[in-house]
């Protein structure tokens, strides 16, 4: 469990503070009201915090003398104070704290919760350094990964190209202008051609001040474009930023393509983008790809009789035995109402047609109850084998067999003509 230090002398803080830890997720806190308390906290053996917060001055050690402990114990350090001068600020953020934040603001509190959560994703997101200066990368690598980045480095537009190739949770590019050969431009043309800019972004940087380099980035697809001399916190803040707006057209591309309800993909997904993606399937031999259409049996009587909520209900509770049912790779969707798909990946014919009448028998015995109702749910199935570019095809086949499953007395799997 990730363990915060929380070092504060003022009971009003310490208050603020613990709450908004618990909202971001972080439970398990050691609170210290000194720097001796906060000593005595670090040498309990009960696990080394993952994180510190504190505020510089305290009633033992008035002069910051607490960074300077947690960085004898190698953890990551947000200063939290009312105390600012730019030397002092300048200083400790030298030493390598994570930040410098002022307690000016109820903002600056929401500001340091959202920090927080951040930085607990933020080892899973990789950001790729590109500079043909081995001297400038380390330095620009050093100032992001205080945020605890997954950091990649590259000497060159070719060799980036590789990385951004084998390593696909880099989302962000920080890449210099000017290199020998292929500049930063050739590089951000080439991204171009492969990711889009919500899925990819790149900073654009260079020591040299030239609004038309600037405005050439930007129009062919950079995110952004900062000077390499700005203040690292400068840096700091327009990475995060650009990784808010990646994540955040990423959750809107999400919704668009997840049923509300149950989570799963939705029609429009199925169509529109995993289709494009089960025609690259390859099949290991003795093996195919499959598609198994299901209907609830019997839904509108329950809605009618057991009312909408129930009926939500059942959804929810059929739907999570479908992800009990899929493996990694395979494609699980809600196309409305009560209609279901899965689209299973390189998989054997027994082990799909077994899979299914597991499904089968495994409703049938999980009886869904709300509120001091019980039903008993079925549903119907039909399978088609999914061959090369024909997703149509196998699509009409299977609702052919669904149907088929229906006419036959429902509660039924029909997988041939």
């Amino acid at each position: 469990m990730q363990t915060t230090l929380l070092v504060e002398d003022a009971a009003f803080f310490e208050k603020a503070i613990v709450k908004k830890l618990h909202e971001v997720g972080r439970h398990q806190i050691m609170v210290a009201r000194s720097y001796e308390e906060a000593e005595n906290c670090l040498n309990l053996p009960i696990g080394e915090p993952d994180l510190a917060l504190v505020d510089l001055t305290l009633p033992d050690a008035p002069d910051g003398e607490i960074v300077d402990l947690c960085e004898k114990w190698n953890i990551p350090t947000i200063v939290f104070t009312s105390r600012f001068d730019p030397k002092t600020r300048s200083k400790f953020l030298e030493k390598g704290v994570i930040d410098y934040v002022l307690k000016d603001s109820p903002g600056s509190l929401n500001y340091v919760a959202d920090l927080i959560r951040k930085l607990a994703q933020n080892p899973k997101i990789g950001i790729l350094v590109l500079d043909d200066s081995a001297v400038e990368r380390e330095m620009i690598s050093q100032i992001v990964g205080k945020h605890l980045y997954k950091i990649y480095q590259a000497g060159s537009t070719d060799e980036a190209l590789e990385t951004l190739k084998q390593h696909k949770d880099i989302k962000l590019v920080l890449a210099d202008y000017f290199m020998p050969e292929k500049d930063g431009f050739a590089f951000l043309k080439a991204v171009r051609r492969v990711h889009d800019p919500e899925k990819v972004g790149v900073i654009g940087m260079s020591s040299y001040a030239n609004p038309d380099n600037r405005v050439r980035f930007l129009k062919y697809g950079a995110a952004d474009f900062v000077d390499k001399n700005c203040p690292p916190e400068e840096l700091l803040l327009r990475v995060s930023q650009n990784l808010d707006y990646i994540y955040r057209i990423e959750e809107l591309n999400n919704m668009a393509m997840r049923d509300a309800l149950t989570g799963l993909y939705n029609r429009r997904y199925l169509l529109e983008q995993a289709t494009r993606s089960i025609a690259t399937w390859p099949a290991s031999e003795g093996r195919a790809h499959w598609i198994a259409l299901m209907d609830l049996d019997s839904f509108k009587a329950i809605n009618d009789s057991l009312g909408h909520d129930f009926g939500d209900a059942v959804l929810v509770n059929f739907a999570r035995h479908m992800m009990k049912l899929a493996k990694e790779g395979d494609i699980v969707s809600r196309l409305g109402g009560d209609e279901f798909c899965i689209v299973f990946r390189d998989k054997e014919e027994t082990e799909v047609i077994e899979g299914l009448q597991n499904l089968l028998d495994s409703i049938q015995a999980s009886p869904v109850r709300q509120d001091g109702d019980e039903h008993l749910m079925k549903t119907s199935i039909g399978v088609a084998r999914l061959e090369a570019g024909k997703f149509g095809d196998a699509l009409k086949t299977a609702d052919h067999r669904l149907y088929g499953a229906k006419r036959s007395g429902r509660g039924q799997l029909v997988y041939t003509d």
